[in-house]
């Protein structure tokens, strides 16, 4: 299992070897065992850029995943990239933590690389209800989000 973390944004600060250890909690409750993943912490100008780019949609977004195929030489499951400032300004309109928010949309994008896909009322409704699972998973082993 091989997580990197990129952070190009600086709204919040980020223990970023905490949050590896989450990440990698998550794998493993999804059996990811051998998984390498990339995640791209940034600012709601990167995420619409990428949005723009790959979706024709000039919004910020929580979070963008990149499915990576093995048959392309590419030896990585997946890339998530994730808007912290998009998460902070969720967390206070939703009156939640942001760092509870910002795991949520890690494990959003996590479960789009393993094929979940939230483009129907019914298929949002299972992927919903397998993020609210592994987050409530690792929240009741991690009582305080220390990263």
């Amino acid at each position: 299992m091989k997580i990197d973390i990129a952070n190009q944004q600086k709204i919040k600060k980020i223990n970023l070897l905490a949050l590896r250890l989450l990440v990698k909690k998550i794998l493993l409750a999804l059996d990811l065992l051998t998984a390498k993943v990339s995640l791209l912490l940034c600012d709601n100008d990167i995420i619409i850029g990428l949005n723009r780019k790959y979706f024709k949609k000039s919004l910020p977004t929580d979070v963008i995943a990149f499915p990576l195929s093995e048959d392309r030489g590419n030896d990585y499951f997946g890339e998530v990239v994730v808007s912290v400032q998009q998460a902070v300004i969720q967390a206070k309109e939703l009156g939640n933590d942001w760092k509870q928010e910002l795991l949520l949309y890690i494990i959003h994008g996590i479960l789009h690389l393993t094929g979940y896909d939230d483009s129907t009322k019914a298929k949002q409704e299972a992927m919903f209800k397998k993020q609210e699972q592994l987050l409530n998973q690792i929240l009741a082993k991690n009582k305080k989000l220390d990263f």
